[in-house]
């Protein structure tokens, strides 16, 4: 292929020649086929969606019963919109190479414009309104009743285009507040039970050294908290530290973390409190402060060599977290008490197997760490968290089962939704090589799963 054809678009044009205008024309083309696109495919799911209604007792005593029916249905979209039978999403997600929970998001915000956002739905299917700002509308109110979130469709008529994110979200609250009429004390209520403090490891590609940490909780604590880290990065400052006041605020953390470990916190136990208890709470508090942080890292053992002995820092990888230089691994050893555990070699699996349903520990790491996140195409949920399931179902050996079913390569990490899609939506695969899992599912959807990515392959 020639520069000239690589630069050209599907009709010929010659983009490395095009003017400033033709360029723009060209760029205002591409985004109108984009977004006929992304309508016709929300078109798509909403059509998917209701030819997958929930089957009555009735319906499916006169015929045979379907898989997706031995599962309860899921109400994807918000009230008004109809319920869908189990695992409609997966595929959905095969067939468009995405994620279930994207697949399953694109089919609420299909059934929540055509139920409960009908205004917007025309608006988007004229292209008057992007696809992504309506799906944001879709979104943003599908906790709303459907009164609320027509009440939002009505006073949104014609604006969403025009109307800045923040605009719209400040419109779907006040439709919150006058029409589904919940009282304030209610909503402060039920906003107690959402507080929460969260860690979140950022992209891979960002490195696994920097997290970040997200706190819902009173307002008043948290403010408190926050003129407290301000005060102690200020503090850093005084002392000599030379880093921005934002890079101090979070050092300042680490800080209040180390003084807080420190604290004897029975002195808030009350007067009658006696001796014993006291030591027991003591105790307690002491067991959760030592507290192991434990971290999976993958290195070779030339980087670690090179590393170790003064040569240039070499490059590991931390599950959840993504590469991190061994430098840093070494400054985190430096700050907390640091166990080694010998990592399973993966590479060649043992022939070992056991007669037992559950694997045991050192065979569980090792199917873990072969598979690192759940094997149905395009889902990431952490293996860790995942059931160990037999790609083959197990037989108990005491009703006639052979032995040895239970080994590494038996076994494969599955989320509790997916180990649900096998068993009763449809779905079954089959082990082709270490890693390397061939799933077939409803319409003769087929896809592999390899070590480096999920593909959709042509079916018939």
């Amino acid at each position: 292929m020639t520069s000239t054809q690589q630069d050209s678009d599907p009709e010929g044009v010659d983009l490395a020649d095009a003017s400033v205008r033709g360029l723009l024309e060209q760029a205002a083309e591409c985004e109108s086929v984009l977004r006929e696109a992304a309508v016709h495919q929300l078109r798509v799911a909403y059509e998917w969606a209701i030819s997958h209604p929930v089957l009555d007792a009735a319906e499916t005593a006169r015929g045979p019963v379907l898989p997706s029916v031995l599962e309860a249905p899921e109400t994807l979209g918000g009230a008004g919109t109809p319920a869908v039978a189990a695992f409609t999403a997966e595929p959905l997600a095969v067939a468009c190479g995405i994620a279930p929970t994207a697949a399953t998001a694109l089919l609420a915000d299909a059934l929540d414009l055509h139920h409960r956002l009908p205004v917007l739905w025309q608006q988007t299917q004229a292209e008057l309104v992007a696809v992504w700002k309506a799906r944001r509308v879709a979104f943003r109110t599908r906790d709303l009743s459907l009164d609320a979130a027509l009440w939002v469709d009505r006073h949104t008529a014609g604006r969403v285009g025009s109307l800045s994110l923040g605009a719209l979200d400040r419109l779907i609250a006040e439709a919150a507040a006058r029409v589904d009429g919940e009282d304030l004390a209610e909503k402060e209520k039920r906003g107690r039970s959402e507080w929460d403090v969260k860690l979140k490891h950022r992209d891979p590609s960002q490195g696994g050294a920097t997290s970040e940490i997200h706190a819902i909780g009173d307002t008043l604590d948290l403010t408190r908290f926050h003129d407290i880290v301000c005060a102690e990065a200020e503090a850093l400052g005084s002392l000599g530290d030379g880093d921005t006041f934002e890079v101090r605020k979070a050092k300042a953390l680490g800080v209040i973390a180390d003084a807080q470990a420190r604290l004897d916190l029975t002195s808030l136990l009350g007067a009658d409190t006696s001796g014993d208890d006291r030591a027991a709470v003591r105790r307690r508090l002491i067991e959760r402060r030592d507290a192991k942080v434990r971290l999976y890292l993958h290195a070779s053992l030339a980087d670690v060599a090179a590393g170790w002995s003064g040569g240039p820092g070499g490059v590991g990888t931390v599950e959840g977290l993504g590469p991190v230089t061994l430098d840093q691994i070494k400054e985190w050893a430096g700050r907390s008490r640091l166990s080694i555990q010998p990592v399973l070699h993966v590479a060649s699996e043992d022939t070992w197997s056991v007669d037992r349903h559950d694997p045991p520990p050192r065979m569980a790491e090792q199917a873990v760490l072969r598979d690192p996140t759940c094997v149905f195409p395009w889902c990431s949920h952490p293996s860790r968290h995942a059931d160990l399931d037999h790609i083959e179902p197990y037989e108990d050996p005491d009703e006639g089962g052979p032995p040895g079913q239970t080994n590494s390569a038996a076994l494969a990490p599955l989320c509790r939704r997916h180990h649900r899609a096998k068993t009763a939506g449809g779905w079954s695969y089959q082990r082709t090589a270490p890693g390397t899992y061939l799933w077939t599912g409803p319409a003769g959807l087929t896809a592999i799963v390899t070590p480096t990515g999920t593909i959709t392959l042509p079916s018939g």
